[in-house]
C-alpha cells in the first residue's frame, strides 16, 4: 500500500512523519481555521481557511 505524502518547504513527506496542529479563531464576521504541519520543531506547511459569516457586499462597478 502507498504512503500518504504531503507537500512541504521539504518537498513530499509522509504524512504520518509530521506533527499537525489546528487552531480555530472565532471573529464577528468570520471563522479561520489553521493548520500547521512540523518536521520536528520546523513548520513545514501551513494552510489557512476563512469562513465568512455574511455575505459581501457588492460595490456599484461589480454590481452589473
Amino acid at each position: 500500500m502507498n504512503e500518504p505524502l504531503i507537500w512541504t518547504t521539504k518537498g513530499n513527506l509522509p504524512v504520518a512523519s509530521l506533527r499537525y496542529e489546528v487552531s480555530w479563531n472565532m471573529l464577528k464576521d468570520q471563522v479561520q481555521f489553521n493548520e500547521r504541519y512540523f518536521q520536528g520543531d520546523e513548520l513545514v506547511r501551513e494552510n489557512s481557511h476563512i469562513k465568512l459569516l455574511e455575505g459581501v457586499a457588492m460595490s456599484g462597478e461589480a454590481s452589473i
